[in-house]
């Protein structure tokens, strides 16, 4: 007999996802339920939405609006608020114009207002998406602005220069010239301002993301994460090699019994992601890497792939026991970014040895040292 999917009747849920739901009942008109709970057949047809909505991949209806709400909205806004914290302005001092661009139900917008954005606007011609927005960040205390519009037209109802402009999962839709959409936002941008692209992991979306990357670098425009090296993307010259983001995710409960149900195995944060910033960077003036892979299990050992300033590199080590200064090898995870010295280099290859030192210089969720 088939085991029935947890209704999370027993569930204690937080405060936010709470609100989720209040809204997604509101929004498909359910009666009024449990305030801190998902009934059984509430638990049924989210489950089935949520499949129809990754099989259609859009807001066609409320109920793919709603299937999104409580299953990827609470998705992006984590790695909203992972990705957030790459960006200077947002360790020092808050930006003070936030522009969420096809925001929808606005998770991104949200996660700049937790970060500490001091003004969001978030845009889309969804209106039932910006009323769920505007009705879930009021509810969680944020004063999020929102403005129905079709972002496809250049012509934005804002005023002013913006210190972070973001599209999460949008650009695509947006656009069929992504260069050309991009030089425009960048014009729209602060002295020091921000543009946050984000886009899905898998291996289509990854390529398109890659190549457009190179597109940007070959028109001077300066990419503060996640690349260090300046050149032609190295992932693209080997084949359908990915490049994209990981990061540890503390699942809600909801979303761990939505994966439970619908067998989804996903126990972390996977994107693609751009940060683009308006002024030159600061040049790096020592060799820095990015980890651009999990730990891979070889015969000769454990190794990293990285990336840096200095091009790619692959870092392993046979030894069994490591020494406090190369200690880092066994807690680096990817995206962080590391320094190696006193390594026994093979041309792109770096081994750890007892006098190799290895420092964590920012990890992943944190910007690129300046120096």
């Amino acid at each position: 007999m088939k085991k029935k999917p947890s209704s999370l009747e027993e569930t204690p849920l937080s405060e936010e996802t709470a609100i989720l739901i209040a809204a997604w009942r509101k929004l498909l008109k359910l009666p009024i339920g449990p305030l801190d709970r998902l009934q059984t057949r509430e638990f049924r047809s989210l489950t089935a939405a949520i499949e129809r909505l990754h099989q259609e991949n859009q807001f066609s209806d409320k109920e793919l609006l709603g299937a999104y709400l409580l299953y990827d909205w609470q998705l992006h806004l984590a790695q909203a608020s992972s990705l957030l914290k790459e960006i200077p302005t947002f360790s020092g001092r808050c930006p003070a114009r936030v522009l969420d661009l096809a925001c929808g139900a606005a998770p991104f917008g949200l996660a700049a207002l937790k970060a500490g954005a001091r003004e969001v606007v978030g845009l889309d011609f969804n209106s039932e998406a910006l009323k769920i927005a505007g009705e879930v960040c009021g509810k969680l205390g944020y004063p999020l602005s929102l403005r129905q519009h079709d972002c496809r037209n250049f012509n934005l109802p804002v005023e002013g220069k913006w210190d972070l402009i973001i599209i999460g999962y949008a650009l695509y839709e947006l656009t069929d010239d992504p260069l050309f959409y991009i030089k425009h936002l960048m014009s729209r941008l602060s002295e020091e301002g921000y543009l946050l692209i984000v886009e899905p992991s898998h291996a289509e979306a990854n390529q398109r993301l890659l190549m457009l990357r190179d597109s940007l670098n070959q028109n001077n425009i300066q990419i503060q994460a996640p690349c260090l090296w300046r050149g032609l993307c190295p992932a693209l010259k080997h084949g359908k090699s990915a490049c994209y983001a990981q990061r540890l995710f503390d699942k809600p409960p909801l979303v761990k019994e939505i994966q439970r149900s619908l067998r989804i195995n996903l126990n972390s944060l996977k994107m693609s992601y751009l940060l683009l910033k308006n002024s030159p960077l600061s040049q790096l003036t020592r060799p820095l890497y990015r980890v651009v892979s999990p730990p891979v299990e070889t015969f000769r050992g454990t190794r990293f792939f990285l990336c840096g300033n200095e091009g790619q590199k692959t870092l392993g080590s046979a030894l069994k026991v490591h020494p406090k200064h190369a200690r880092a090898f066994e807690y680096i995870q990817r995206g962080d970014i590391i320094s190696v010295q006193n390594a026994v280099e093979r041309q792109d290859d770096f081994e750890v040895q007892e006098e190799t030192k290895i420092k964590l210089e920012a990890p992943c969720d944190k910007p690129v040292p300046s120096v």
